[in-house]
């Protein structure tokens, strides 16, 4: 099923809006006094980066394997080598092909309690899309209490998934925050 052009727009403009994010925190560890980037902030960051670059990756041969991503721990120690990828990730996913998010596409991943077996499903660009940004956002949740524990500034949203945030909006009070006058999500609010 192909994606309307404002689904399209849409989920591009969320992937760079994350991948924002993933950028604010690299540059923050290289700030002077900063905690040290492959403590804790690397790892994360090296994957989600692998995860959209197996996404990527994927434009030529029709299938993803997340699983047999590079894993390169130089990654993880440099906050300037995670902004250099994200920023070229980030910079492709401007250019990216709307129509090509309905493509159809296979992904493969080990399976079992111990990886002792391989899966192959259907799926497609925009399904992978959103998967590699919501994984993102996962991680991002994963790195909250560092950020605030080390004074890196992080925005109240920060790894929250978007329904969530949508939901609180609507039951929190307003504050001055609050007046962007954002459309709260159709699904985080229980039909009448």
């Amino acid at each position: 099923m192909q994606p309307t052009t404002a689904d399209a727009q849409a989920l591009l403009a969320y992937a760079g809006n994350v991948l924002g994010q993933a950028l604010a925190l690299a540059a923050a560890h290289e700030a002077p006094g900063a905690p040290p980037f492959a403590d804790h902030v690397g790892p994360h960051l090296r994957h989600v980066i692998e995860h959209y670059e197996s996404w990527l990756g994927a434009a030529g041969g029709q299938h993803i394997d997340y699983d047999r991503r590079a894993r390169d721990a130089a990654l993880e120690r440099s906050p300037l080598l995670a902004r250099a990828r994200l920023l070229a990730i980030q910079q492709r996913l401007a250019r990216w092909p709307r129509l090509q998010l309905s493509t159809p596409l296979r992904v493969r991943a080990c399976i079992g309690m111990a990886g002792e077996s391989v899966c192959s499903t259907d799926s497609s660009f925009g399904r992978e899309l959103l998967f590699v940004t919501s994984h993102a956002v996962h991680h991002f949740a994963l790195l909250q209490v560092h950020c605030r524990q080390h004074g890196i500034p992080i925005g109240a949203d920060f790894g929250k998934a978007p329904a969530t945030v949508a939901h609180e909006r609507t039951r929190a009070p307003a504050t001055p925050h609050d007046i962007e006058e954002k459309t709260p999500c159709p699904l985080a609010t229980p039909a009448a």
